[in-house]
């Protein structure tokens, strides 16, 4: 059997989760709090999203500096 064959027999799981309704309103408070910041423009909201742009820059320097080293043991 081929790696990938194996990948997708992996991956076949019942995707269907129950969530209750604490984990929902919680969810939904998250969502219109951020939605809310990013409308008057907090500058906590301001300070996120510089330091998230950061984040991912750095992300992808360290991917391009070492993804050249770790392909041959993602392979195996």
């Amino acid at each position: 059997m081929k790696l990938y064959e194996m990948f997708f027999q992996e991956v076949k799981k019942p995707t269907m989760s129950f969530v209750d309704r604490n984990a929902k309103i919680k969810r939904e408070v998250g969502r219109l709090s951020h939605q809310v910041s990013k409308d008057k423009d907090d500058s906590l909201y301001q300070r996120m999203e510089f330091h998230r742009k950061k984040y991912l820059e750095f992300k992808k320097k360290i991917s391009a500096k070492y993804s050249s080293r770790v392909k041959s043991q993602a392979r195996k």
